[in-house]
């Protein structure tokens, strides 16, 4: 695997109560550098690293990523929507399932490009870059709202008569 693992991410993973104060955030940046546009590279760095104090790991393949959310205690996948496809989408399902509570975050440069294939993934925010820093910090944490949400039973389909009108 690729990229640089900082401790905390590497460590054994550590259940955090709900009362506990939250700590540094734990991001993987799918993709190579040159494949981010140079102010989101920017941003991470600025804001997310620099004022955040957050971790940023870096995988180079998004087939990469199940494994590494297997072994790391991971708060955000941020992937790039040039990379899905159907191989990204299979890979963020896998993620999804291994790691139900981390953020699966798509950004795309444009708005329609990769949203299907982001949504058919099971990503938990779509992000059009350039965003706000408080878009892209409250995508970053829809993972454990994703999962905390309860599972909803459908609803039972009621008869309707003849005489009821269908609406």
């Amino acid at each position: 695997m690729s990229g640089t693992r900082h401790e905390a991410c590497t460590g054994p993973r550590l259940l955090m109560s709900a009362t506990a104060e939250p700590g540094p955030l734990h991001l993987a940046l799918a993709g190579y550098e040159h494949e981010w546009p140079a102010d989101f590279e920017a941003f991470v760095a600025r804001e997310l690293v620099g004022r955040d104090g957050a971790f940023v790991a870096r995988i180079a393949e998004l087939s990469e990523a199940p494994a590494f959310l297997s072994s790391s205690e991971v708060t955000a996948l941020i992937v790039n929507a040039n990379r899905l496809g159907l191989t990204g989408k299979v890979a963020l399902r896998e993620c999804r399932r291994i790691s139900p509570a981390t953020a699966v975050v798509v950004v795309a440069t444009t708005a329609a490009h990769g949203l299907k294939d982001a949504l058919e993934g099971g990503a938990t925010a779509f992000v059009s870059w350039p965003a706000s820093p408080d878009v892209l910090r409250r995508a970053l944490h829809s993972g454990r709202e994703t999962a905390e949400r309860p599972s909803r039973s459908p609803r039972p389909e009621r008869e309707v008569s003849p005489d009821e009108p269908r609406s």
